[in-house]
């Protein structure tokens, strides 16, 4: 059985959503960041950067959402990230694309304005989410132009990128960010959150 340890992150959800998606058992246990339990000897000795979301299965464990993500719809021989070398290539790309540009800026403006409060690490940088806003508002058209052609991001059918990149996504709904111009990226968003994987992902970290 999988073994999920995590927090409420959007890098958990990532890995929550890919697990509800496949049907498959598995286990989740918090990691309460706002009582410091990242940084217990007992979660360092899973993971070196004590960070979440953390997998283990089979007697060994994994960090970083990616790379989560990957191996479990690879262990699942799941299309969710397809065995073809240029689809998957197309998966990857977008998951790297949401990594390194959109959803690292969307992650930084809810890290400011939603988690460091959480977490006792004061306030809003307003210089942080100034830039941040600024390159997200760069790189929002691009997907949205994606998306008046592309019902999904990879090889038009749901993979693991459209579960990454909602993670992502919904953190702008969360903290008012608006995206209800983005008439596509709207669309691919509600079609998403009315999956049944992404409700019982939520209720399962809720519980």
């Amino acid at each position: 059985m999988y073994k999920l340890m995590g927090y409420n992150t959007q890098n958990t959800m990532k890995a929550l959503y890919v697990l509800e998606e496949l049907g498959v058992d598995y286990e989740f246990q918090l990691i309460d960041l706002s009582k410091g339990e990242q940084r217990s000897e007992s979660f360092l000795n899973l993971t070196p950067i004590g960070k979440v979301p953390v997998l283990s299965h089979e007697n060994h464990t994994l960090f970083e959402s990616g790379a989560i993500c990957r191996y479990i719809a690879n262990v699942e021989n799941s299309q969710l990230y397809p065995q073809n070398k240029f689809e998957r290539a197309q998966v990857d790309q977008w998951m790297d694309f949401f990594s390194c540009h959109l959803g690292r800026w969307l992650s930084a403006l809810y890290f400011e304005k939603v988690i460091k409060s959480m977490v006792g690490l004061g306030s809003a940088d307003p210089k942080k989410c100034e830039d941040a806003i600024k390159f997200c508002e760069m790189h929002l058209p691009q997907v949205d132009k994606w998306l008046e052609t592309h019902k999904y991001f990879a090889n038009d059918k749901l993979s693991i990128a459209d579960l990454f990149a909602f993670a992502y996504i919904e953190q702008a709904y969360e903290i008012d960010f608006p995206l209800n111009n983005y008439k596509h990226l709207h669309q691919w968003f509600e079609e998403m959150k009315s999956k049944n994987s992404i409700s019982q992902a939520k209720k399962k970290f809720l519980k």
